[in-house]
């Protein structure tokens, strides 16, 4: 977690600072950045988010710690330069009004705006959390996206080693952008605290949490599932999450058509009861930064079947907390799968690894230290 390439321009050793948190919605900033904020206000700090919209849950949490919350124009579908314009003189005006310190730029659609908003209210640092790099060509318009929001970025956020990798290897990652890698949001060990397995009495039961969507993998887990429930009759195979919001997004009627053999749970408030259920966490995404899902079930003491790409491969060390498959492969997938059902008896001493490597590398309050501390934010 150390910065890389030039040293941040905060300045450090004051005393009280403004952040602002620039993201897609509120929900997210909840989910995934509650620790930060807490860890913030806990200093006393300024925070004020910036989304398109809240939730009663994310509202009420924030308005709980001292969080100011602003709205976000609503995103406008295609290219609309004179809207894309309205917006970033909107948010630039309020940035203004709040004056902060740094912006923390969380989410990829939003991000240029901002950037752009925060650069013209003459913001101090912008930081920019890299979520994931698309895993697109290079003419991507996402990709090119991303590039011209870190030209604007003072220090850059990724969840991965490859990501920078990747973009420097394509140039788009300017050459003396600071920047810092985290695994992520980490995880709340507290929060997600070791689950008892479940008996074996009923069958293996296998659990992937996600939004539905084609490049989360879930059709491939869905097609394992029945690759696998052919083979073994009394495994059971539990999905949960929302509808899909992207061009590759599925619906519920799309997993419908494997009810003879996976269960859908919906969209759950709280993923520690399904997590309970499970003896395995499976997770074949196509493309990620670093999967928070799978941090949850790695600190809940589960075994994790995840696929060899970036962010994924980062939480797996092979056969010692569980294994890698190839992306877009649900034959391997299904192997995969396969090995558990075959030795059960291996499941307790890989869900202890998968704890173990949970405290040792995602816990989330290391993540808010770094965070903080390239904010110019030392030690409370």
């Amino acid at each position: 977690m150390t910065l890389m390439q030039r040293s941040t321009a905060a300045p450090q050793g004051i005393a009280l600072r403004r952040i602002a948190i620039i993201a897609h919605s509120g929900a997210h900033v909840w989910r995934l950045r509650s620790g930060l904020v807490a860890g913030l206000r806990a200093r006393r700090h300024g925070v004020k988010c910036f989304a398109h919209d809240y939730g009663q849950r994310d509202s009420a949490g924030l308005d709980a710690l001292g969080v100011e919350r602003a709205m976000l124009p609503p995103p406008s579908p295609g290219v609309q330069l004179f809207a894309e314009r309205r917006s970033i003189i909107s948010l630039a005006e309020q940035l203004s009004a709040f004056r902060p310190h740094s912006v923390l730029i969380s989410g990829g659609q939003i991000g240029l705006q901002a950037a752009k908003a925060a650069r013209k209210a003459r913001v101090e640092q912008i930081v920019t959390l890299v979520n994931e790099v698309p895993g697109h060509a290079r003419g991507d318009a996402t990709l090119r996206g991303l590039a011209r929001t870190l030209e604007l970025t003072d220090v850059a956020v990724f969840h991965n080693a490859d990501d920078p990798k990747t973009l420097r290897r394509s140039g788009m990652l300017p050459a003396d952008l600071a920047y810092v890698v985290v695994p992520g949001a980490g995880v709340d060990l507290a929060r997600y605290g070791t689950q008892p397995l479940p008996a074996l009495a009923d069958g293996l039961v296998f659990l992937m949490i996600a939004r539905l969507d084609t490049a989360k993998g879930v059709l491939d887990y869905c097609e394992a599932a029945r690759i696998v429930k052919a083979r073994a009759p009394s495994a059971r195979f539990l999905l949960a999450g929302p509808p899909g919001d992207r061009r590759t997004r599925l619906s519920v009627k799309d997993i419908a058509a494997f009810a003879e053999c996976v269960t859908y749970l919906g969209e759950l408030d709280d993923v520690r009861e399904a997590l309970a259920r499970c003896h395995v966490y499976v997770y074949p995404s196509h493309n990620e930064g670093m999967p928070r899902s799978v941090l949850e079930a790695m600190a809940a003491g589960r075994p994790v079947i995840t696929t060899d790409v970036p962010g994924c491969r980062d939480t797996v060390d092979e056969r010692i907390n569980g294994c890698l498959v190839p992306p877009s492969d649900p034959a391997a997938l299904a192997a995969a799968m396969e090995t558990f059902l075959k030795r059960p008896d291996l499941i307790p001493s890989i869900a202890r690894a998968s704890r173990a490597k949970a405290e040792r590398r995602f816990d989330e309050r290391a993540v808010n230290e770094t965070l903080m501390g390239v904010m110019g934010i030392g030690e409370g």
